[in-house]
């Protein structure tokens, strides 16, 4: 069985970055020797288990050196060091493979190079020729590989970096993407160099840079990467960036093989000396920007255009609703740009939601060829968020997508969560994977055409984080949300003209949005269950399909419940849950529906929801106002007994405690209770009908003389 393939080696001096001959830096040596007074100089052992060799090595040495400990680092395959960490005399150490080996963050030093390699660059864009030649030109100069070199290097993914520039967050976005450079088509590092200098010297310093983007881009060879590029270019620039290459295979390989440019990886792995035990600390780091946009179809708008126009084409999974309302806008948007655009239209209803459908987005990638490199183009709502996202989680083990979001259920929950999900066995979300977006869009223009009771229902998913996480939100929702609902955030009647309003909805949107990434994206794979942003979604799970409740209504029903549970435990006052509740029905959603009178539905529910979280029931609930408490204890009959009392309070809100326009079926949409029923009885007559073709073909059998009367009862009380 063979372990680790260990290499004993000299002990040698790295080379460095630094400096005009961009030799390579940070490449610490693997040294060990094998104990001399052995005999022992190979330069290679290969291990398998623990060899006869080293153990023999190993006994003979153990006696003399049980009472001092060594330290060797090493070579492993796959990882870029191992160094023997002492644990006690006498015991042979745990080994440590490092996989890595990145440069130390040096803000200052980084702006520095970056400004220094932008102002070399422009003076060569500003001469004659072509971009292509000016991009060329610049690849060799020696300022701009003294940026582009050491970032290549960099943990741009570490939360250290993200603190070192948390002061410009688009600049850095393109230190983060421009680590990536030697794979990166060359219109992309083109996008890339405009904006890094765009952020770092100002817009009329970047303009150059904006036309250079715009000639390389309508170029046929816009798409050709930057280490193809880098063959036609004069041997020695060649030869320093393919010594960089090199060097990343073993410290880096994220930066010269990525699988795409938006995850990274990393480990801790240590083994007992034969490999015996091996224990490991494994971690994948996803990059993602969220957007709060205006006209993101409008052909100037660069949001898409950065992302699509390097790779040369967008495939893009379109919710069907959508597609009638902006079909023509997103075409054009990719036609004025030069992009091929594949649409890929699919129903965005709850009733297409299942893992059939989520199949039949999986087929169509597959036969649109979509890469891993390039991130699929999510445009819908919540159902297409969940079901298209999903798809990408398993594609290929991991795809990346963008959403952009046209609703609001996916404009601040669905669109940039990292759970995605279908429904399954009559289960809401019961299958899943978490797979956020590398890229989340949200624009209010969209909404215009929404159904009011579309809209409507998408705000519980607001006023769920104002309770949870955001005191002023709420104030805001208390003030601003009948206005918002009515006008579908200012995108018709005289809103639409109100600038104060206007940038009312951008900052409620904007503030809902930030909540639910704080409480969501600190806890990706929900390695624990202290969710605020969880709070409504404990008990309607269960009764929201049987319901036939849009979600969001169902959500209102769950949010009230839990506010009135947490004034009977005192977090909350009597002032502020009313507070809440009349929050939530002010902007006509539910407070209650019949169907949470079924006590054994809703226990049914509490039991499904323990086990989903592990255990525990750890229910969201405000403690207090603006602030995130979790309830988890609670028996089946204090549950009864609590909903009911919460009945008596909501049935004197206006209309009993009911939403506006609470069902799927109020809002044009089908019951996903009735399509399960169809589906049910056309699968029960497809039954019914093979039966009786088999009955009929016994029989034809038993009158040829094939089956006698016995095998004929047998096979006939099989059937039955």
């Amino acid at each position: 069985m063979s372990a680790f393939a260990v290499n004993v080696l000299p002990q040698v001096s790295a080379p460095t970055a630094s400096g005009a001959s961009h030799n390579l830096r940070g490449a610490a040596s693997a040294t060990a020797f094998l104990p001399q007074e052995l005999g022992y100089n190979s330069r290679t052992l290969a291990v398998a288990g623990l060899s006869a060799a080293a153990a023999s090595m190993l006994h003979a040495d153990r006696k003399r050196k049980s009472c001092r400990s060594q330290k060797a680092p090493v070579k492993s395959r796959g990882g870029e060091s191992i160094e023997t960490v002492p644990i006690k005399p006498a015991i042979l150490a745990t080994t440590e493979i490092n996989y890595y080996k990145l440069d130390r963050i040096d803000a200052p030093n980084i702006i520095e190079s970056v400004r220094s390699g932008l102002k070399a660059m422009k003076q060569i864009i500003e001469a004659t020729g072509s971009a292509e030649e000016k991009l060329r030109a610049s690849l060799c100069d020696e300022q701009v590989m003294s940026a582009l070199i050491p970032m290549s290097r960099l943990p741009v993914f570490s939360k250290e970096f993200g603190l070192a520039f948390k002061h410009d967050l688009d600049l850095l976005h393109a230190l983060k993407q421009i680590k990536y450079f030697w794979n990166l088509p060359q219109s992309q590092v083109a996008i890339l160099m405009t904006q890094l200098a765009k952020q770092l010297e100002g817009p009329t310093f970047s303009e150059h840079f904006e036309a250079l983007t715009e000639e390389l881009c309508q170029s046929v060879s816009h798409l050709a990467p930057i280490k193809e590029v880098s063959k036609t270019l004069p041997g020695e620039v060649h030869a320093k960036y393919m010594e960089n290459a090199i060097y990343l295979e073993s410290a880096d390989s994220h930066a010269l093989y990525p699988t795409s440019i938006y995850r990274q990886c990393d480990a801790l792995t240590l083994a007992t000396p034969d490999a015996a035990t091996i224990e490991s600390v494994m971690s994948t780091t996803i990059t993602t920007t969220i957007k709060i946009a205006r006209n993101v179809l409008d052909p100037n708008n660069h949001l898409l255009f950065d992302v699509y126009k390097p790779l040369g084409r967008c495939v893009a999974v379109v919710d069907d609703k959508v597609d009638g309302h902006f079909g023509a806008d997103i075409d054009k948007y990719f036609a004025s740009n030069g992009i091929e655009f594949t649409k890929l239209v699919f129903s965005g209803n709850e009733v297409d939601k299942g893992i059939e459908d989520v199949e039949r987005i999986l087929v169509a990638m597959k036969e649109h060829r979509v890469g891993r490199h390039e991130p699929l183009l999510v445009v819908g709502g919540g159902v297409i968020a969940d079901i298209a996202g999903f798809a990408t989680s398993l594609y290929s083990r991991n795809t990346p997508y963008v959403m952009l979001c046209t609703s609001i259920v996916s404009g601040i929950d669905a669109g940039p969560s990292p759970r995605v999900c279908c429904n399954g066995f009559d289960y809401k979300n019961l299958y899943g994977s978490y797979h956020p977006p590398v890229l989340t869009i949200t624009d209010r223009g969209f909404w215009k055409t929404l159904h009011p009771g579309w809209l409507r229902h998408g705000v519980a998913e607001i006023i769920k984080m104002a309770v949870m996480k955001d005191l002023s939100l709420f104030e805001l929702m208390e003030k601003h949300g009948p206005r918002a609902v009515q006008t579908k955030f200012g995108t018709e009647g005289d809103s639409v003209n109100d600038a104060e309003f206007q940038d009312v909805c951008d900052l409620i949107v904007g503030k809902a949005m930030e909540g639910y990434v704080r409480s969501e994206y600190g806890n990706l794979w929900e390695t624990h269950q202290c969710r605020p942003h969880a709070y409504g979604h404990t008990w309607c799970p269960g009764y929201e399909l049987p319901a036939g409740m849009l979600h969001g209504q169902a959500v209102g029903t769950d949010m009230g419940f839990g506010a009135y549970l947490s004034y009977v435990e005192g977090w909350v006052s009597e002032e502020e849950m009313h507070r809440i509740l009349k929050n939530i029905s002010d902007c006509e959603l539910s407070l209650y529906h019949p169907i949470m009178d079924d006590d054994a539905m809703v226990w049914k529910t509490h039991l499904g929801i323990v086990e989903k979280r592990g255990g525990n029931l750890c229910a969201p609930i405000p403690k207090p106002l603006g602030f995130s408490g979790y309830l988890n204890d609670m028996t089946k009959e204090l549950l009864a007994q609590r909903m009911h009392e919460y009945k008596e309070i909501v049935s004197k809100y206006p209309r009993g405690g009911r939403g506006v326009e609470e069902l799927c079926v109020d809002v044009g949409l089908e019951d996903p209770q009735s399509k399960k029923m169809k589906s049910r009885a056309a699968a029960e007559l497809g039954n019914a009908k093979v039966v009786a073709g088999k009955l009929e073909l016994l029989e034809k059998l038993k009158h040829e003389g094939l089956l006698d009367e016995e095998q004929f009862k047998a096979q006939q009380g099989q059937l039955a």
